[in-house]
């Protein structure tokens, strides 16, 4: 079973068990304050309550003038006190749903901001790397290279001797790379 299911109709039902204790609290309290009761809960309540009837006469197909929704809409000042505090409190329960889900929203982006910039790090320091052998090629190919130089210059300095010719043909043979001078002569 996905836990995302089960976590989607327990939270609903958590937000309804918290706000609880608020709407008991405003239910108490508002009819004791008359710019809240008259100005904000009552008003409020009623037009809501007067919008659902019209929703639900027009969906049911069910055509009323203004005075007959006035009449079928109107609620005891009890009920509106209640019905506005279920608002208030449904009003702020979704508030907090939404700062909730905002709040996790930033938080994973700045997780994935996090998470992409150490990555990039580690490209980069991957590059750095590459980079660092590549010189260290090439400064290992120039070494070679001026290490050839030298040998060259070695055997050319040592070819140049005036002792290089009276050098037996055993030490010189070493020098051709195996061949003897006076084999190539004696064949032809």
């Amino acid at each position: 079973m996905v836990l995302g299911v089960p976590l989607a109709k327990f939270i609903p039902e958590l937000f309804k068990a918290a706000s609880k204790p608020f709407v008991n609290v405003l239910k108490k309290n508002v009819p004791k304050s008359p710019f809240w009761k008259d100005r904000v809960f009552v008003p409020m309540a009623q037009y809501y309550n007067k919008q659902s009837v019209r929703v639900r006469l027009w969906t049911q197909g069910i055509r009323r003038d203004k005075s007959q929704i006035e009449k079928s809409s109107h609620m005891s000042e009890e009920a509106a006190v209640e019905l506005g505090a279920e608002i208030v409190a449904n009003t702020v329960t979704f508030g907090i749903g939404l700062v909730a889900i905002l709040m996790n929203q930033s938080i994973s982006a700045a997780q994935e901001r996090k998470k992409a910039k150490k990555e990039e790090n580690k490209m980069q320091a991957v590059e750095r790397s590459v980079l660092e052998l590549k010189e260290k090629i090439l400064d290992l190919g120039l070494h070679i290279e001026k290490q050839d130089a030298k040998l060259r210059e070695f055997e050319r300095t040592l070819v140049a001797l005036p002792q290089y010719a009276k050098l037996s043909p055993e030490i010189i043979q070493g020098t051709n790379g195996g061949e003897k001078p006076n084999d190539s002569k004696s064949k032809s």
